[in-house]
């Protein structure tokens, strides 16, 4: 029972945080919208549509620069947190289709303002809040697997020798190898001989897969 309450109240919170953010989104382009009717009213409708656009940030760049910051961070915000839920939650999506639905709204609504004579710039700003968000989730899944495994790629794990031939050295790393259990960590070695005259091994991490 302990269990199963602490996963509604988990669930909960991430309604909450959608709802949040399905507000926000809401509230946003109901200010912009009707701000934007507002001052394209006075725009000449025969100029071009970048004319018109040029136009339009220069009668209000002030006001619309905050709808462009702002937007960013929604946009930023929303794809943070419905990749969150997409990639680890995949299994609850399955469940609770509401929170799906809430997902593809909140993603729609950062596609409404394409809809305007300045979609052009929050197109740009969509591909910059994608980007960062696509960074930050690169870093963190790099910085998840150096806390899970302790390793980078290219850090010597184990070194072995001395030994007489090349042979006993080949036979030291298959057996090394055969005991190895990560699968998602890929090794490499390299056999050479020391100033002593022996042959030592440095078996080192090729790869780690994500």
């Amino acid at each position: 029972m302990g269990e199963i309450a602490n996963k509604e109240s988990k669930l909960g919170y991430v309604y909450l945080i959608e709802g949040i953010i399905a507000g926000a989104w809401i509230i946003y382009l109901l200010k912009f919208y009707s701000f934007y009717q507002e001052s394209y009213f006075y725009i000449d409708k025969r100029l071009s549509l970048f004319i018109q656009m040029l136009s339009f940030l220069n009668n209000n760049w002030n006001e619309v620069f905050i709808y462009f910051i702002l937007s960013f961070l929604l946009i930023t915000c929303t794809l943070f947190f419905n990749c969150l839920l997409f990639f680890i939650n995949k299994k609850e999506q399955q469940k609770h289709k509401v929170l799906s639905v809430f997902l593809y709204l909140n993603l729609l609504c950062s596609l409404f303002l394409l809809i305007n004579i300045c979609g052009f710039i929050f197109a740009t700003i969509l591909i910059l809040a994608s980007s960062l968000v696509y960074i930050i989730f690169i870093f963190s899944k790099l910085s998840s697997a150096r806390d899970k495994f302790g390793f980078e790629e290219g850090d010597v794990i184990e070194v072995k020798g001395p030994f007489e031939t090349k042979e006993e050295a080949q036979s030291a790393i298959e057996l090394f190898l055969s005991k190895w259990q990560e699968e998602k960590i890929m090794l490499d070695e390299e056999t050479y001989v020391a100033t002593d005259g022996k042959y030592y091994v440095d078996i080192y991490v090729e790869t780690i897969n994500k």
